[in-house]
């Protein structure tokens, strides 16, 4: 499996296609006047180029325009049809839900590849090569310019495609799972469920999968895991009245800034008082009163940047709220009981499948949640000073 040349690039990216606009890809080309003689012109590298599908004779001998004169020369010498703007790599851009035996999965996803209209040239060679290398488990992946590939979106959005297919070759089959050939492959109606990504399906069970990318933590998030908890009699009844729950409720119940705040308030880092005093307040951008600033003293005074502002919004406090629980969730006692909550919660049936493309070769790595890897959760922030991206969740790094 390579990116395509000669015959094959001409059938799959320029044939029937029409007059494409693009470049010349080589430094020098050799170009071949319409009466067959070699042209004393050459075709340097980055030249803008059309080439001509109605007058193209071979793979050898594309017709292309230049300014107004018209040459012939070898379609290697071109750069393919390149997919325009965001281009959505996710399972449900390809059509992707109801359940799949492995074969029927992997021709589903090719034939989409190819039908979409946003997919052309070398990304759709790249995708398809790499569906094909998870599922044969052979085969190379060269000739790709990676760096002109999304290679970002690939290893995260489209891992979400692949990671099903090495599941049923490689990652579950061995773990007396009950995982086999007659195992199907589906995913979340919304595409956006809580803890998972899609689902591996025997004929007993049905094993939920979070897809994960190199270099990136896990968030658990207290949306997925409080209610959890919360509609659970057994799980309820364990950790409903720990302290630990009682704080990740605290954040799943207020605002990201008022979970931040109200949350430090139960830790005891700030005074019930100072969390009243801006309870009423709504935005990251809105000034707290002075009164409030006296009685958020003691962080400012520890903050850098706060402690010189003339002005602070509630976003500045909630941030060094944040902090603070960030750090109390690392204490060992306290990390230890969160990672028993989320451990019972998981119940071990949650497998992580991480992605890493190593110079164009996925490479994958399943952790389920009953490894020893899974320890020591804390607290991860994701927001600013002046910004909010997410409430605090857990960070669970894949290794």
């Amino acid at each position: 499996m390579a990116a395509s040349r000669g015959v094959d690039n001409w059938n799959d990216n320029f044939k029937g296609q029409g007059d494409i606009s693009t470049l010349a890809k080589v430094d020098t080309a050799i170009l071949y006047e319409e009466n067959g003689n070699r042209s004393s012109q050459q075709l340097t590298r980055g030249t803008p180029v059309t080439y001509i599908d109605n007058q193209s004779k071979s793979h050898t001998r594309v017709a292309i325009r230049i300014g107004q004169d018209i040459f012939f020369t070898n379609v290697d010498n071109l750069v393919k049809p390149k997919s325009i703007g965001f281009i959505d790599l996710k399972p449900q851009a390809f059509g992707l839900g109801a359940p799949l035996s492995l074969t029927s999965y992997v021709n589903s996803v090719k034939t989409s590849i190819k039908n979409r209209q946003d997919i052309k040239g070398e990304l759709q060679e790249y995708l398809i090569d790499l569906v094909n290398y998870v599922s044969t488990g052979n085969g190379g992946l060269t000739g790709y310019k990676f760096t002109e590939l999304p290679m970002a979106s690939i290893t995260k959005d489209f891992g979400e495609v692949l990671g099903p297919i090495f599941c049923l070759k490689a990652g579950l089959i061995n773990l007396n799972l009950g995982v086999n050939a007659s195992s199907t492959i589906s995913f979340p109606v919304s595409g956006a469920a809580q803890l998972l990504d899609y689902y591996i399906n025997t004929s007993t069970n049905q094993y939920k999968i979070s897809a994960k990318s190199k270099g990136t933590a896990n968030t658990l998030k207290m949306a997925s895991l409080v209610p959890t908890i919360l509609n659970d009699g057994k799980l309820s009844a364990r950790y409903a009245g720990t302290n630990e729950f009682k704080l990740m409720n605290i954040i799943n119940s207020n605002t990201t800034n008022m979970g931040a705040i109200e949350g430090a308030s139960f830790i005891g880092a700030i005074s019930k008082q100072a969390a009243a005093s801006v309870r009423d307040l709504k935005g990251n951008s809105v000034s707290i009163s002075d009164i409030s600033k006296k009685l958020f003293e003691n962080l400012i005074l520890n903050d850098a940047r706060l402690k010189s502002s003339k002005t602070i919004t509630l976003r500045n406090i909630a941030y060094v709220c944040e902090k603070k629980i960030v750090e109390f969730s690392k204490k060992t006692m306290v990390s230890k009981k969160f990672t028993e909550i989320v451990k019972d919660v998981l119940n071990n049936e949650v497998f992580y499948v991480k992605l890493d493309i190593d110079n164009g070769i996925p490479k994958f790595n399943l952790v389920s949640t009953s490894d020893r890897t899974i320890s020591g959760l804390h607290f991860r922030n994701k927001n600013g000073y002046d910004s909010t991206s997410d409430k605090l969740g857990f960070k669970v790094w894949m290794t």
